[in-house]
């Protein structure tokens, strides 16, 4: 959810391991959001009340001016012999941890997930189980198939400004075009922004990658650190643990070959096909050999059960398998 996106990116500013485009995108979200900074600034005001009045003043100028963006305005200060910037140092570092971090937590704690939810929403939810698939039709008229272990979320007032959906798992999205709403996918921290198009989103959270296939119109790619516009034909990979994105060509119809009940793989590990084959058929594959696992296949396996779906797979890669209390395991040659 969006707001989980933030909350995680507070927590990322206090542990000092934040992008800068990151602060830009939290400060932007914040000064956005009246309730929510109106909330901030009452709650520092009402902050420990044996800091001096002067001090705290100057503390909240500092973080308005970093945080919300706002140009720093303290009273002028009459020089004495001891510099004030020296003194101010040791104690702006002190109360910061005893007071800014504190109010900080219980800003994103609470007021993100209640103020920021206008009405207390409850989103409407689709999944697809284990073994199955969903279609739904969103008010705007977009269509979505869901893969199997699928979850499609958004709020009631989806369409209102902007068209956003939560994505866990894998959907087949053909978006109704409106130019005045763009449709957003987000999935965890990468969201794919079209007005109306054609494209595929893979993102389980059991899978290091998030991938996205174009195959009509145009979508922007978004994370909190780079973008990119996609071309028909292109495929993306994002890398949850390094952040990063590669492009390659492919011919996109391959990838939504499930919608039709068959499987595609694109020089892909035994382990994640296995993985794949499990949500799709429901049921439990155990590998018991790394050297299996880390096999590689290419190619369309047309619908038919778990049992073709393997016996196609050992034609070019060397395992057997055999099913023992109704799971598969599957071992070397």
């Amino acid at each position: 959810m969006e707001k989980e996106y933030y909350k995680n990116l507070a927590e990322k500013y206090f542990a000092g391991d934040i992008t800068e485009a990151e602060i830009s995108e939290l400060a932007g979200w914040i000064r956005n959001n009246v309730q929510l900074s109106d909330w901030w600034e009452e709650e520092f005001e009402k902050s420990d009340a044996d800091i001096p009045l002067d001090l705290r003043d100057k503390m909240f100028a500092r973080i308005k001016a970093e945080v919300l963006n706002e140009p720093v305005r303290t009273p002028d200060v009459k020089p004495t012999e001891r510099s004030p910037r020296k003194a101010l140092v040791p104690v702006w570092a002190k109360w910061a941890a005893m007071i800014c971090i504190p109010i900080f937590i219980a800003f994103f704690t609470y007021n993100i997930l209640s103020i920021s939810d206008t009405g207390h929403q409850s989103p409407f939810i689709v999944k697809a189980d284990k073994g199955d698939k969903a279609t739904v039709v969103l008010p705007d008229g977009t269509d979505v198939i869901l893969n199997s272990t699928s979850q499609l979320s958004y709020l009631s007032d989806f369409g209102k400004n902007e068209r956003r959906v939560q994505l866990n798992g894998e959907g087949y999205f053909k978006v109704a075009h409106d130019p005045r709403h763009t449709f957003i996918v987000q999935a965890g921290e990468l969201e794919v922004k079209v007005l109306g198009t054609v494209f595929n989103v893979c993102a389980y959270q059991d899978e290091q990658d998030v991938t996205v296939v174009l195959l009509e119109g145009k979508v922007g790619v978004h994370t909190p650190s780079s973008s990119l516009v996609m071309k028909p034909g292109e495929k993306i990979n994002y890398n949850k643990s390094t952040h990063k994105i590669t492009t390659e060509k492919v011919y996109p119809e391959d990838y939504v070959t499930w919608t039709k009940g068959s499987l595609y793989f694109q020089n892909e590990s035994l382990d994640d096909i296995m993985k794949a084959l499990s949500r799709v058929y429901d049921v439990t594959i155990h590998i018991d050999s790394p050297r299996i696992a880390e096999e590689r296949f290419t190619g369309t396996i047309p619908g038919g059960g778990i049992q073709n779906a393997l016996d196609i797979i050992m034609l070019t890669s060397p395992f057997r398998y055999e099913v023992k209390d109704s799971v598969i395991i599957l071992k070397e040659k």
